[in-house]
């Protein structure tokens, strides 16, 4: 048996004083009762149960015993006693994973006690002790000698217990190279001679070694997907025994997906067609439930297959044909199911009009696929998904279709809708898709560069309104925001409609307030973050419009709360305008559940400790929800839940799991947590518990690990068209994460712990000189290290597009610190001046120059300068941390030479005095620079503490009072005004606005400078 989460139970043959003693935990009273015990009885577990005790107190000599036995216990040939290993398995907990390893000691000792005991209980108790700390190489052995043991007991579990342990340690680090390919055939000899058996036999019964349920049958398939021969595979798939087919005609069609899945990458079409077409007249035919495979995405993949057939005419219209049968069925038919068949239609008329070639009947545009999709909207422009469902559909449409629909199909559909309530739907739909369609380029004609000799400002002219514009158009921006903002107030002086709401699937304010919304940021001049070129994301904005999108959203959200995509895209742009402590307002309400905290939480924390250190000064540790996801999923070696996998027979889980678990182990988003936390820590001087890189959640993360970006931007309400920059680029500080920026981080992180590391105050090395020696050669040895690994990331072409323009240049300095640093402890007193250093130390003081033009004197014309200067703290951010990283290398070294000169009066294992001069200079300018930054930064507190603040940000938002009369030319501005309310209205959100500018530069000045 198994005590993963306490003490085990002693043998019950041992006396109750003793049993009372350990179950009590008096340590004491145990060792000297079992050394009794051992002495009288000459009985080795009596020795077991001292050594486990020894291991609970406090001396460092009695808690390592445990160590010694367990080895002793490992050389011995005998086979060992299963309570003797459970003691020192419980007793040894500790030390597992950092001075022994559970694979090359416990679990041996295990696989010779379940071998000589296969038909035990405890057998059994083995395999799951072995899965628990995952020593894979261990469980499959055991798991081996189980199915043995079991061959003719009926129970099927350990035959594919071993299958499956085989398989995953065929594909584990934890086999070496030889061994994989033989492990590998194994498994699969074992599956296709039970495959063999499951077709040969008429009636496969428990007893036989072959493939009973759909379980054991996908777990097959995985192993022939994973060997990756198609052939074999294919073959499969079409076979009578074991093919998809014959399992969906028993009602498991997770096969059947699994097979699609796997076909469609190597471009297997005939196949993936001729199984859907079988597949879905198996519902027609009634052999089973109508509509058992009828989802969406079977339904595509079949269109699409037709596409690609030799005859893909013949083909869609047979699709088209099944789509009339599933029409026709007379039984209830779930809504679901409705609409997916309504889509695959509009899919099959897309792929048919592509076919054709003649997708515009003249310059009508009335073409079947605009039809096709008025069709679907009568049907269910009024449902939830309404605009998602037509939005890849209405983007591909030309001009001339696009104008039908716009024109002629939609307004009909209005006309012809008797009730308020839908109308107002609709009409936020048709503002909708007019946005959509703003974006798309076929909107628009290439306009010449140069007419009659003068050159042209705008590249474009819109089809709809006939204006010179960019893309998206600017004019038909505004129409389509006076157009929603007239439908906002409509619905809003409308009690009725009000009424109705609830009723509704969703409100439509919240789809018009959006559009508008998305609309004043198009307008302000926001541009998509894609590289460290663009410099500050607010340089080239109109920042009036861009607050009035913020205002304007944070005014719907105050009357629909429940609204998580207009909540997130509020907090993006909260956090890109620096208003950090109300974006974690915003954010905290979304609740974001565990299972999804690895997908949804860079869309907050990404880059947070340059926005706002003191955000990790709250009541509740910042991080925490990360770090207790990640404690939880990753604080064990197994993947979470597995042994509950194998227990159910769940085999496709316990693959899926593992490699959930492997994804999990290298994700960015782990990175990032633990990259923004030791930021953080680091701002306020905070003791570090331990350095990054010995962080248990980073075991698994080396150099050449491929760090894996898995943030899930699904949430955000995207109206964009898909040929350009989706809504989450435009709103997005700077780049998403990326294999190349965690990397970065984190080496960067580890060379601020070098700088950082001090030996305790007690350290009194009995051999200074030797002591001294190894300091210097395990500070050069780390130095290499991350010089060599930061030069291969900085050296990467693409890496400036993956940052921003401050994140670059703070890298490249860290980069050139190493390298100085390198030079500096490799130079000894008597050697030539290093040539190197004074080139490095040049590139790192004008980049340093170069921050603190950014920070200081770059303020652009259109915007106001204390704005600017609060929306850019992440440039601020990066000029303190190279700052510091200047000031602490160069303080690094100055530290050593006096040690040395301290240690060794003759001055010979000094540094060279070039070295000592360039480190002081570049200590001063660190020195300089930071002063400089809280100065500015003091100022902006001060100037922020003045009054009339409400007012300025009022007059940032809506310009001046006396010029609103003047905008009678600007109606969408004025639409905007109407919906917030006012001016007056507005005041409650300035005051929050203000609040969190005057919060971020408090936190700012919390933290340490020195």
């Amino acid at each position: 048996m198994r005590y993963g989460y306490g003490r085990p139970a002693l043998k019950s043959s041992v006396d109750v004083q003793l049993q009372t003693a350990f179950s009590d935990g008096n340590w004491n009273s145990v060792i000297r009762l079992a050394d009794k015990r051992a002495k009288s009885l000459k009985d080795p577990y009596y020795e077991a149960i001292k050594v486990s005790a020894e291991s609970q107190l406090d001396g460092a000599a009695e808690r390592g015993a445990v160590l010694n036995a367990i080895e002793d216990l490992v050389k011995q040939k005998t086979v060992p006693d299963i309570d003797t290993i459970e003691l020192y398995e419980w007793a040894a907990g500790d030390f597992i994973g950092e001075e022994i390893e559970y694979a090359d000691t416990l679990g041996p000792l295990r696989v010779k006690w379940a071998k000589a005991n296969p038909k035990s209980p405890l057998a059994m108790g083995c395999l799951q002790s072995c899965l628990e700390y995952w020593d894979l190489v261990s469980a499959q052995q055991i798991s081996t000698a189980l199915d043995k043991a079991h061959l003719n007991s009926g129970d099927r579990r350990f035959m594919f217990w071993s299958i499956t342990l085989t398989f995953l340690l065929s594909i584990s680090p934890q086999c070496s190279g030889p061994s994989r390919k033989v492990y590998s055939l194994l498994v699969a000899k074992q599956l296709e001679r039970a495959a063999e058996i499951t077709e040969n036999t008429p009636k496969v019964e428990t007893k036989d070694r072959g493939l009973l349920t759909e379980e054991e049958v996908c777990l097959y398939y995985r192993v022939l997907l994973a060997h990756g021969n198609k052939d074999d595979f294919v073959k499969r798939v079409r076979s009578g025994g074991l093919g998809a087919l014959v399992l969906l005609e028993k009602g498991h069609k997770l096969l059947f997906w699994e097979c699609l899945d796997a076909l469609e990458p190597w471009g297997e079409w005939d196949l993936i067609f001729d199984l859907c077409r079988q597949a879905l007249r198996l519902g027609v035919k009634g052999v089973t439930a109508p509509f058992f495979v009828c989802d969406l995405q079977v339904w595509k993949r079949f269109i699409a297959a037709a596409s690609k057939a030799a005859d893909p005419e013949a083909a869609l219209r047979e699709v088209q044909d099944i789509l009339k049968e599933f029409f026709a069925i007379e039984t209830k038919t779930a809504q679901m199911y409705k609409k997916n068949l309504s889509l695959a239609l509009l899919e099959s008329s897309f792929r048919l009009s592509a076919l054709a070639q003649d997708s515009a009947q003249g310059d009508t545009g009335m073409t079947p696929r605009v039809v096709q999709i008025g069709l679907l909207l009568d049907d269910c422009f009024d449902k939830l998904a309404a605009f998602d469902d037509v939005k890849g559909y209405v983007s591909i449409l030309t001009f001339e279709e696009a104008k039908a629909l716009v024109d002629v199909i939609l307004p009909k559909m209005f006309d012809s809708i008797p009730d308020k309530a839908r109308q107002v739907i609709l009409k936020s739909l048709i503002c909708k898709i007019r946005y959509l369609l703003a974006t798309c380029p076929q909107t628009l004609s290439r306009h010449p560069s140069v007419v009659d000799g003068e050159t042209q400002s705008q590249p474009y002219r819109c089809r709809f309104c006939s204006n010179l514009t960019s893309l998206p158009c600017r004019h038909c921006l505004q129409e389509i925001i006076t157009e929603a903002a007239e439908t906002y107030k409509q619905i809003t002086a409308d009690q009725e409609l009000q009424d109705l709401i609830p009723r509704l699937d969703k409100d439509p304010r919240q789809d018009l307030a959006l559009v508008v919304g998305t609309s004043l940021l198009k307008l302000s001049g926001l541009k998509a973050s894609s590289s460290s070129a663009s410099g500050a994301p607010l340089r080239d904005v109109q920042p009036e419009l861009l607050l009035q999108a913020i205002l304007l959203l944070d005014t719907q959200l105050g009357k629909t709360p429940a609204d998580n995509g207009l909540r997130l895209l509020l907090a993006q742009l909260c956090l890109l305008i620096g208003t950090t402590s109300y974006a974690q307002q915003v954010w905290i309400p979304m609740d974001v559940k565990r299972t999804i905290q690895d997908a949804l939480s860079p869309l907050f924390f990404d880059r947070i400790s340059t926005l706002s250190p003191a955000l990790f000064h709250g009541s509740r540790p910042l991080m925490q929800p990360l770090r207790s996801y990640y404690g939880n999923s990753l604080g064990n070696a197994p993947p979470l839940k597995i042994w509950d996998a194998f227990s159910s027979g769940s085999y496709t889980s316990i693959l899926d799991l593992s490699k959930y678990d492997s994804r999990l182990r290298t994700s960015c988003t782990l990175v990032m947590t633990l990259v923004e936390e030791a930021r953080a820590t680091r701002s306020f001087g905070s003791k570090v518990d331990i350095e990054i890189a010995d962080h248990p959640l980073a075991r698994d993360i080396e150099d050449d690990t491929l760090l894996i970006n898995k943030t899930d931007y699904g949430s955000f309400p995207n109206l964009e068209g898909p040929l350009g920059p989706q809504i989450q680029e435009f709103v997005r500080l700077g780049p998403e994460l990326s294999n190349e920026r965690a990397h970065i981080a984190f080496l960067t992180e580890q060379f601020f712990d070098l700088l950082a590391y001090k030996p305790p105050k007690d350290y009194k090395p009995a051999r200074p000189h030797d002591a001294a020696i190894r300091d210097r050669n395990y500070a050069l040895e780390s130095l290499t290290r991350l010089n060599h690994s930061l030069a291969n990331l900085i050296h990467i072409p693409s890496l400036p597009t993956l940052l921003t323009g401050p994140e670059m240049t703070h890298y490249n300095v860290v980069f050139l610190l190493t390298s100085a640093l390198l030079a500096s402890l490799s130079t000894a007193r008597g050697d030539p001046t290093p040539k190197t250093l004074a080139p490095v130390t040049s590139s790192i003081r004008t980049a340093l120059s170069s921050l603190r033009t950014s920070c200081y004197h770059s303020c652009p014309p259109r915007m106001p300068p204390t704005l600017f200067a609060l929306t850019d703290m992440h440039t601020v951010a990066h000029l303190r941390e190279t700052a510091l990283a200047v000031k602490h290398s160069a303080g690094f070294i100055l530290a050593f030479h006096e040690r040395e000169l301290a240690r060794d009066r003759s001055g010979k294992s000094a540094l060279h005095r070039d070295v000592v001069s360039e480190m002081k200079a570049l200590e001063a300018v660190g020195s300089k620079t930071l002063a400089e930054t809280k100065s500015h930064l003091q100022k902006l507190k001060e100037l922020l503490g003045e009054g009339g603040w409400l007012d300025r940000i009022l007059e940032w938002t809506f310009g001046r009072e006396e010029e609103e009369v003047e905008r009678e030319g600007e109606g969408y501005k004025a639409a905007v005004l109407d919906i917030v309310g006012g001016r007056d209205a507005a005041e409650e959100w300035a005051g929050k606005m203000l609040e969190s500018w005057r919060d971020g530069v408090k936190g700012w000045l919390m933290v340490r400078w020195d």
